[in-house]
């Protein structure tokens, strides 16, 4: 089960990767998710991917994987 934190930043990096093709960098989910900094952007992705939600291409920049879609979704156009 997911935080209500967590499946926000799914929900945001499911759509982001739709609309754009790739994944979004730890900057633009700080922005997006209003978080203060990147550290707590990558304790966001670290907990997502223990979950089983993403999987992180190792050694390679906006490489994230969604695994699982998130519960509730919406089609964003």
């Amino acid at each position: 089960m997911l935080t209500p934190r967590q499946h926000e930043a799914l929900v945001f990096l499911a759509a982001y990767t739709k609309r754009t093709g790739y994944s979004p960098s730890f900057g633009e989910i700080a922005e997006a998710l209003e978080l203060a900094s990147k550290s707590n952007v990558h304790r966001l992705i670290k907990a997502l991917e223990e979950r089983g939600y993403i999987r992180r291409l190792p050694n390679r920049s906006r490489a994230i994987e969604i695994l699982k879609k998130p519960q509730g979704q919406k089609e964003q156009s």
